[in-house]
This record gives C-alpha cells, structure tokens and sequence, in this order.
C-alpha cells in the first residue's frame, strides 16, 4: 500500500496515496465501522458537542485496491462550514453530508481512522432535539448505487486533505452512528407561542413581525414552525426586500429539507406572506417543539395566526 506522511513530525500519521487495482478487487471488500458511545451535550448555545472520528476496518473478502470512500450524515445539526474544510472532500450545499475520498490500496484486515475528527456544531435552533453522525464507507470504485454525483454537485474543499492513520478496531459490523441529546436544562420548562395577525389586501404582499417565544425558566426555543392560514403563500423573498431589513432581522424561511416555514433568528423574525384569496375562519398555526425534559403547560405550546382582509376587494 503506497502511503504519504502527512506531517513528519506526526509519526505514524498517513495519508492514503495511489495505489495499483488488481482483477477482481475492490468491489468486495466490506468493512467494519467503529461504535461510538451515545454522548450528552450539557450547557447553553455554545457548549463543546461531541467529536466524530470516524474508523473502518476491511473485513474482505478481497482489498479495496482503488481505495475509499467516506460518506458522513448529520441530522439536526450541520457540518461547521466556518471549520477548514479539506480538498479530498465535498460538502452538500446545506452542510449535512460530506463525502471524503482516500484514494490508496486497503488490505483486508487493515484498520485506519481519520487523522482528526469530522468539524461540526450544533445549529442553535435544535438544540432541544437529539441529534445523529452516521457514516458508511464503500471502495472508491464500487460505491453505493444511491450514491449522488458529489463531484459534480457538491462544492469541493480547499484546504489540507483529510489523512487517516493505523488504529484497531474489532470486527464486528455494528458501528458507524454517534448518537448525541442536546440537555439544554436540567428539569422541565413552560414553552409558549403567541399568535398572530396578518392584515392587507387580496392580492397584497405584507410582512408580519414574529414574537419570540416565551420560557420560563430560559432558555427558551429558538426555532418556531409556521402553518400558513388557508389563502395565504409564503412570498418570494427578493434581493431588495431581503437588503432593505438590518442585519439582525431573518425573514421566516422554508426548510428544503422538511418542506416546513421556520422562524430561526433569536433575536427578530418576519413572516412576509401574499394574500391570494379570502378564507372565512381559516387560521393558521405557530408553534414552538417542546423542551427535551418535557413542558409544564404544553397547551401554549402553539397560537393562531389570523388574517384581517383590509380595503375593499
């Protein structure tokens, strides 16, 4: 296996390098993934979150000659896009998968882990959820058939590659996930939601200020779902209307993934909606998740949101 020192004072520390594909190798090795324990998150927004280092194991039958594959997965949470990212790697748009490539030879039974773990945070607005890494690892040139195109659709990073080193790891096939909760308190809370107004005229763009959610004791949610009444869209948002709000004002937006409107910005939120059509007692819904240690009244956990057609129609 042709290896590549990535600092020669990190003894032991490598990087796969080119290696030669033989007949029939690579597309059957399998392999083993490291368990991780499930971890805790104590403290407010900023408290250090657990470290994903991942780990594979060849178990064969044959090598991965070409080399591998990495994919890593978040779910509510984001790979940290303000961490280095590395130029043997490719980063999804939202931040929530990588694929990483190491491109040498893979003997059976030959174990490695990366040289430093995946960057990632916590996304403020979940922190009241549990979160997951989950990874998997297939040869370089037989990768799963549900595998994207990342090359061509995600963005390549430039900085110093992603190395691996030698490490062990039992054989076993269970493995690949750390499962981590966020405990932002230590006992139950009361989270609310207050509701809303929208008022304007059929076939009228208008914007709405959001409340922030209440909690007692803080802290509070940080993200807020909204359920548009009958009648109304959420408006496109246009580069004049988003630059003529300062900067610490976030317009409520739909989450690609989820297809859900959320309220995320701490501080001030808009909901800038178009009134297509008028809808006699028809309301919407804001609401709040519940805190990960259960709510003390979680009736208020949600409000209306009306809409008061104004002018003539």
């Amino acid at each position: 296996m042709a290896l590549t020192a990535v600092a020669a004072a990190a003894a032991g520390v490598v990087l796969l390098g080119p290696g030669a594909a033989g007949p029939g190798s690579g597309p059957k090795a399998s392999f083993a993934l490291r368990s991780h324990e499930p971890q805790v998150v104590v403290g407010d927004y900023d408290a250090p979150v657990p470290l994903l280092t991942p780990a594979f194991k060849n178990t064969g039958p044959e090598s991965a000659s070409r080399g591998v594959v990495l994919r890593v997965s978040v779910t509510n949470a984001v790979i940290d896009n303000t961490a280095p990212s590395h130029r043997n790697c490719y980063y999804s748009d939202d931040y929530r998968t990588a694929f990483c490539e190491f491109p040498g030879a893979v003997p059976v039974g030959a174990a490695f882990e990366t040289t430093e773990p995946i960057a990632e945070r916590i996304n403020a607005q979940y922190h009241e959820l549990e979160a997951a890494y989950t990874y998997a690892m297939w040869p370089l040139d037989s990768p799963s058939p549900h595998t994207p195109d990342y090359k061509a659709h995600y963005h390549q990073g430039t900085g110093d590659a992603l190395g691996v080193k030698p490490t062990t790891l039992s054989a076993g096939k269970c493995g690949g996930e750390l499962r981590f909760r966020w405990k932002a308190l230590e006992g139950p809370a009361d989270w609310s939601a207050s509701a809303i107004t929208i008022r304007g005229r059929i076939g009228e763009e208008v914007e709405v200020d959001v409340p922030q959610p209440q909690s007692t004791p803080r802290p509070g949610p940080t993200r807020m779902r909204i359920e548009l009444p009958p009648g109304t869209t959420l408006a496109k948002l246009t580069q004049e209307v988003r630059e003529s709000k300062p900067s610490e004002v976030d317009y409520c937006s739909r989450d690609d993934e989820d297809g859900n409107i959320y309220c995320t910005n701490v501080n001030w939120n808009v909901l800038r909606v178009r009134i297509d059509r008028r809808v006699d007692g028809g309301e919407g819904r804001i609401s709040v998740p519940e805190p990960f240690n259960g709510d003390t009244d979680p009736a208020n956990n949600s409000a209306p949101i009306k809409v008061e057609i104004t002018g003539t129609t």
